[in-house]
This record gives C-alpha cells, sequence and structure tokens, in this order.
C-alpha cells in the first residue's frame, strides 16, 4: 500500500485513541473481546488523475469504523453503541484535513463521514455501530 493511505489509516486509529472514550482501538483487527472498542478498517482506495495537473494524482481512501459495547439492557447497549458512534465522528471531524494530509478536492472533501448504522448480527449483550470515512488527498502520480 502507498504510504500516504497507511498515514491517513494510523492517523484515524490515533484520533480515535486520543479520545479516551474506548480500552481499545485498532487497524483491521476485531479479536480484542475489551469494551467500548472502535476498529479502523480499510475499505480500498484509488487514484485519479486530474487532466490539469502534470505528475499529481488525487487519491481517495475508504475505511469504515465500527464502534462495539456491551450493556446491561438491550436498550442502554444499543444507545450506548450509538453515543460512542457520534463521539467518535465527532472526533473525526475536529480534523478534517488529518494534520494535512487530506485536502478538499474537486473529488470530494479532505475528510466525509458516513451515516451511522447498527452492526447486524451481534449477540447480547454487545451492541455496535459502524459508519464509512472516505479521505481525499493528493500525491504523486504513479504513487
Amino acid at each position: 500500500m502507498s504510504s500516504l493511505p497507511t498515514e491517513i489509516l494510523d492517523d484515524l486509529v490515533e484520533t480515535l485513541r486520543g479520545t479516551g472514550l474506548f480500552r481499545a482501538v485498532s487497524l483491521e483487527d476485531d479479536a480484542s473481546g475489551e469494551v467500548p472498542r472502535a476498529v479502523v478498517s480499510l475499505d480500498g482506495y484509488e487514484f485519479l488523475t486530474p487532466d490539469d495537473s502534470a505528475g499529481k494524482a488525487w487519491g481517495r481512501l475508504s475505511a469504515s469504523v465500527s464502534v462495539r459495547t456491551r450493556g446491561l439492557s438491550a436498550a442502554e447497549t444499543v444507545k450506548r453503541a450509538g453515543d460512542l458512534c457520534d463521539l467518535a465522528m465527532a472526533a473525526l471531524a475536529q480534523d478534517a484535513f488529518r494534520g494535512g494530509l487530506c485536502g478538499d478536492l474537486p473529488i470530494g472533501k479532505a475528510t466525509e463521514l458516513g451515516r451511522a448504522r447498527p452492526i447486524a448480527g451481534l449477540r447480547r449483550p454487545e451492541a455496535g455501530m459502524v459508519f464509512d470515512v472516505r479521505c481525499h488527498f493528493e500525491a504523486e502520480a504513479g504513487a
């Protein structure tokens, strides 16, 4: 993988760790039984070559962030998962430019957050939410 997408994924993980909301935050690995936890997963990335910018490429990284927690009642757990998801999204929105790694480009804003949705198939007392993150960046062509 190109180093810029890796740096962006690392920034997403570090931003979530820095919130203090989660006992565990990881990249791709959801093996931890600790809750609450957040997992950042790479969905893919692509490069587009703009017509008017020789030597440059525009990149789009797509990732998802899943948030899981546990509680005594189903209603409490779902609410807590939703609250954690909202707080995680707010934390990622604080620095849309990911410390200068991302930028507003014709193909999209620096960081775009998708709508949170429940994670299906979890067993009680665990509940979770997931949301999409897209980051746009400029790189050297052929990176």
